[in-house]
């Protein structure tokens, strides 16, 4: 891209909500740390394995998460793989899209792929069927 080129419009609009969404996160972390609502609201147990008795697809993610913030990437990965797949494509868009505006568009940003949300559903799903086949075969992985 030249120096004056402007980003696309997706990778834009994504950049922004990438900020808003570290603006929240960081809200989040606050509250939770510093309220004992947000520390119990975290806490709760999951309604849908509370009713079935089975993992949801999100099981495993707040724990998941908080290795991960730990630095347990092996542990967050066992958890729940979405978590840290899905924290390194968020690091690895918003450092070249940031990189992209201070060189002047010198740098290329990363390219919105629609593979990356394919790949996010896949994950998804395979760790919560792998997850829950385990829990019928008598091992609880959480």
């Amino acid at each position: 891209m030249r120096r004056n080129a402007t980003a696309p419009a997706v990778e834009r609009t994504l950049y922004r909500l990438g900020i808003a969404a570290a603006v929240l996160a960081a809200a989040i972390i606050f509250w939770v740390e510093h309220s004992y609502l947000g520390q119990l609201l975290v806490r709760f147990p999951c309604p849908f394995r509370a009713l079935t008795g089975f993992y949801c697809p999100g099981c495993g993610g707040t724990r998941a998460l908080e290795a991960l913030c730990c630095g347990q990437v092996w542990e967050s990965l066992r958890l729940h793989p979405l978590v840290p797949w899905g924290a390194a494509l968020y690091l690895a868009f918003m450092a070249s899209w940031t990189l992209w505006q201070l060189s002047g568009g010198r740098f290329p940003g990363l390219r919105w792929r629609d593979g990356y949300l394919w790949g996010a559903l896949a994950l998804l799903a395979v760790n919560w069927l792998v997850k829950n086949a385990l829990l019928l075969g008598g091992r609880a992985v959480l």
